[in-house]
């Protein structure tokens, strides 16, 4: 996933829906290690080391994806509300600022959504690596070395 490209896609609301396609391998790779979680199957080290890998990889790619997702949402709101302002002062009504949040944030749903979306394994992914980074090193204190 190229982040120049992922943005491109987020600029044009054709595209839009191809966030989630872009990000599916970073969906699944979270999924299967929720699985195992939830299985309460991650006690040895060397599966726990892949998983803190994989798991970090995807947050890399998730949170860069997240900040793009979040700028793109809110200037579209902020447009969005700025041309009802202009519009209905041009036209000499008077602006109401609550009645254009509600517009815009209506006007940007789809991006909300994937926002959200992303925002949901963002946090998943955070949660599983610090999970685990505590059951590696319980097993750290676990282990007896010989030599000590």
């Amino acid at each position: 996933m190229r982040i120049l490209d992922l943005e491109q896609k987020f600029k044009n609301e054709e595209t839009l829906g191809e966030v989630l396609e872009e990000l599916q391998a970073d969906f699944k790779k979270v999924d299967y290690w929720s699985g195992v979680r939830k299985s309460n199957i991650t006690s040895n080290s060397e599966e726990i080391g892949k998983a803190l890998n994989e798991l970090s990889g995807c947050y890399s790619n998730l949170r860069t994806a997240l900040a793009i997702a979040e700028t793109e949402k809110r200037n579209r709101e902020i447009r969005y509300k700025e041309q009802i302002r202009m519009d209905t002062e041009n036209a000499g009504n008077k602006y109401t600022d609550s009645k254009a949040s509600t517009q815009a944030s209506a006007h940007v749903t789809e991006y909300r959504r994937i926002r959200n979306i992303i925002l949901a394994y963002t946090e998943a992914t955070e949660k599983h690596i610090v999970t685990l980074q505590s059951i590696l090193k319980d097993i750290g204190k676990d282990y007896k070395h010989p030599q000590e």
